[in-house]
């Protein structure tokens, strides 16, 4: 960087045909070997012409390398310090200027003037050692100079030749700056009337903390008065300055606060987010699951239609042997004539069968009432799932009704905890309001104070003019009041001191307490949450209970299933069987025709007999569709339970995702409030 300046100096002073100066490159080279810590431009006791004064000042114009430039005792002319000032007037990173010992006089204190007027970098400026006030117009430009500039903080101006009427343009510029902090002018020629221009400065500028006035003839009381306004301001400003940096410690802590808070918010936003996915993934989960039931249930249902469409088939096999019978029937009755030959015959065959008959009635008797035992325990079992399933529904009903009533309890703490929080914004606020109000009435009070005793003063002082004789009484007189009034003013400072700091200690501890109830608040909503998600997580566990159980249920429909099919195998096999006997009775019919003629009654009661079986086998048949029909209604009626099932849980899941966004909303609502 500081070779980058030589570089520019050297430029311009060939585009100006300047030839540089040995003293000033030396100075650069040998900065640019220290380059350490802060970068400072020092030519101090260099003799320094015009033109590279005027080179110099281009060169610092764009500068941002050097924060303090010293040209201190180099006896500059005023070309050399307008063409510095100039140059200066567009910097905007060097912080202190020091020009002391350059004899700057006439247009080199105008030249100045304009560079503060234009300059909003400069904090400190020395200007020991020179002739600023030998001419008072040039002085009010640079005055006027000095009072336009919002940076300028310490100004030093000290052995300057200036005289009264300098130090009232001074003092008049001084009345509109309020930025300058400290001012140094020791040994020049104020005298009683710059003084007295001084003092009444200070009576509308409150921020001067530091003014030197010794050696330029101020009275002493004069002086005495000078001092106790320029530790007031001091003071004041100490105060307002504690008041800034306490301020700003609040802001940090509670920026902090409302950094921790957003984290906190963003904590639980993420973990809402992963209990909406968890939410998402086991509706996903049990949508499959219930889409593999449903899948299960068509499949039952073809196999049943398959059923129905066996039994059909049975049906129509059993009109054909209706129709067989009957043709057997035309034949027998044909053939009764030859059949009562035969009858006598076979009486005793006849006997053996129907003792057959018998038995196999009633084995066929005890088989029906253990199928009827079995359907009286399938229709237990059917009740018992009803009433499970009913108690379900209530749990699941109750589920919801809790559910609800933690959502309303959420929002309702969380409406409560955005009220808190407004509500400690407004008093906070007020108590800042209130503070200032107290600040500006002391403020004011302490003002009204100064200008009474001011005024008091000037009576005095212009009765111990017109009183010459008694001036010694009145002087001692002024000086006592003085010091019991100054004692006064500084037990009030005291006062209001302590009192400032009482209060500022009580805010504080207010602020804490409010701090610490909202961390109790903060941590009854985590525990809230953390309940919230309990319950979630029993919600999961009870969902998953209710699969199993509706697994078991299809299992005991299978099972049911397959006990129909073993039914309806028997009652195939049972019909194969009369089939059977149907035809052994047709071939002994056809084998003894000639003996048949004597049994057409006996053969007629055993028709009546064969027609009764199968009316009772249609009876049965008739009672396994019914059965069947029933069971179907049955299945149908659960699959519309499984459906309200799946709708109240998606509903219920609908309800829960709008409560968790709005309570999201709101939060995120109340943050940036």
């Amino acid at each position: 960087m500081m070779d980058d300046f030589r570089h520019v100096y050297i430029r311009l002073c060939k585009d100006h045909h300047v030839e540089p100066q040995d003293c000033v490159l030396e100075k650069l080279k040998s900065l640019e070997k220290k380059s350490s810590g802060k970068a400072v431009l020092d030519l101090s006791t260099n003799s320094l012409t015009p033109k590279t004064c005027a080179v110099l000042g281009k060169a610092l114009a764009t500068d941002r390398t050097y924060v303090e430039v010293k040209f201190s005792d180099c006896m500059l002319d005023e070309d050399a310090v307008k063409g510095l000032a100039q140059g200066l007037a567009f910097n905007t990173f060097c912080r202190k200027l020091d020009l002391k010992g350059n004899n700057i006089r006439g247009a080199s204190t105008e030249a100045l003037g304009k560079m503060l007027r234009q300059n909003k970098s400069l904090v400190s400026l020395c200007l020991e050692w020179n002739g600023m006030g030998m001419l008072d117009s040039s002085f009010a430009v640079f005055c006027d100079g000095v009072g336009s500039n919002t940076s300028l903080r310490a100004l030093d101006l000290r052995n300057n030749q200036i005289s009264h009427d300098s130090v009232i343009e001074l003092a008049a510029s001084l009345k509109r700056n309020v930025h300058l902090r400290a001012l140094d002018l020791r040994w020049n020629n104020c005298g009683l009337l710059g003084g007295r221009a001084v003092l009444e400065m200070l009576q509308n500028n409150k921020t001067l903390s530091r003014l030197e006035l010794a050696g330029n003839n101020v009275p002493s009381d004069v002086m005495k008065s000078i001092e106790t306004a320029v530790q007031n301001n001091a003071d004041r400003q100490a105060i307002v300055e504690e008041n800034l940096k306490r301020t700003q410690t609040m802001a940090k802590h509670i920026r902090s606060i409302e950094h921790d808070r957003k984290l906190q918010l963003n904590d639980l936003m993420t973990t809402i987010d992963e209990q909406e996915l968890l939410m998402r993934k086991s509706q996903r989960a049990s949508t499959e699951q219930i889409g593999n039931l449903q899948f299960a249930l068509d499949e039952r249902k073809g196999a049943f239609n398959s059923l129905a469409a066996k039994l059909s088939m049975a049906e129509t096999e059993l009109a054909l042997s209706e129709q067989k019978v009957s043709d057997f029937n035309s034949t027998v009755n044909r053939l009764k004539a030859e059949m009562q030959e035969m009858a006598a015959n076979h009486a005793n065959d006849i006997r053996r069968e129907k003792e057959e008959r018998a038995n196999e009635d009633l084995k066929f008797l005890k088989e029906i009432s253990e199928l009827q035992d079995k359907n009286m325990q399938l229709q237990n079992k059917v009740e018992d799932l009803d009433r499970k399933c009913r108690q379900q529904q209530e749990q699941v009903y109750d589920l919801k009704e809790q559910i609800a009533h933690a959502q309303s309890e959420v929002t309702l703490k969380g409406s409560q905890f955005e009220e808190r929080i407004t509500q400690e914004k407004a008093r906070h606020k007020e108590a800042m309001r209130d503070q200032d109000q107290y600040k500006q009435k002391e403020m004011a009070r302490m003002k009204q104070e100064s200008e009474d005793m001011e005024r008091i003063l000037r009576e005095r002082i212009s009765k111990l003019e017109q009183q010459r004789l008694d001036m010694e009484e009145e002087i001692s007189r002024l000086k006592a009041t003085n010091v019991s009034d100054k004692l006064n003013a500084e037990e009030q400072v005291a006062s209001l001191k302590h009192r400032l700091k009482s209060e500022e200690e009580q805010r504080h501890v207010q602020l804490e307490e409010k701090i610490r109830v909202l961390q109790t608040s903060k941590d009854e909503l985590q525990s809230h949450c953390n309940q919230q998600t309990a319950t979630l997580t029993q919600l999961q566990h009870r969902n998953s209970n209710l699969q199993l159980e509706l697994e078991n249920l299809k299992r005991q429909m299978g099972e049911l299933n397959q006990e129909l099919s073993q039914k309806n195998s028997q009652t195939y096999a049972e019909v194969e069987k009369v089939k059977v006997e149907l035809n052994k009775a047709a071939s002994k019919l056809e084998q003894e025709r000639s003996t048949q003629s004597e049994l057409r009654d006996k053969l007629a009661s055993v028709d009546s007999q064969m027609s009764e079986q199968l009316l009772k086998h249609r009876k049965i048949v008739e009672e396994k569709d019914k059965e069947i029909v029933t069971l179907e209604e049955k299945l149908k009626g659960r699959d519309l339970e499984l459906v309200r099932m799946r709708e109240e849980e998606a509903q219920r899941v609908q309800v829960l995702q709008s409560a968790i966004l709005n309570y999201v909303g709101s939060k995120q609502g109340a943050s940036p409030r």
